[in-house]
């Protein structure tokens, strides 16, 4: 794998986004390798022939980690991406369901401690 420049990641991005996050923006001033490590990041990934989903949907799970994460940036961008791919409205809101659902959850199996108790 050849490792890109710095420009060549920028432009990347600009294609699959239609444009740079202002994070990757910032970060390619202070640092230049860094955005060269997330785009290798991406590619060992995302992108890897090993990666046994089809890109729309790897972009579809990146989508449902940014929202539970609650990166904004990486929400806007990847909703972006993955209509572009062909990601449907109904797609895109299912993938909000299942996470709203999944963090709900995470609340339930959290509180396993205070609801035992509550048994006491």
């Amino acid at each position: 794998m050849q490792t890109p420049t710095p420009e060549q990641v920028m432009n990347m991005m600009k294609e699959r986004f239609g444009k740079i996050p202002a994070s990757i923006e910032a970060a390619a001033k202070l640092d230049p390798s860094l955005i060269v490590e997330q785009a290798i990041s991406s590619k060992l990934s995302m992108q890897s022939e090993k990666n046994a989903l089809d890109p729309k949907t790897s972009t579809l799970v990146f989508l449902a980690a940014a929202l539970a994460l609650g990166n904004e940036e990486c929400v806007e961008l990847n909703t972006k991406a993955a209509k572009k791919m062909g990601a449907t409205k109904e797609e895109i809101l299912s993938v909000i369901r299942i996470v709203r659902h999944a963090a709900a959850s995470s609340v339930v199996g959290v509180a396993e401690a205070a609801l035992k108790n509550l048994e006491e």
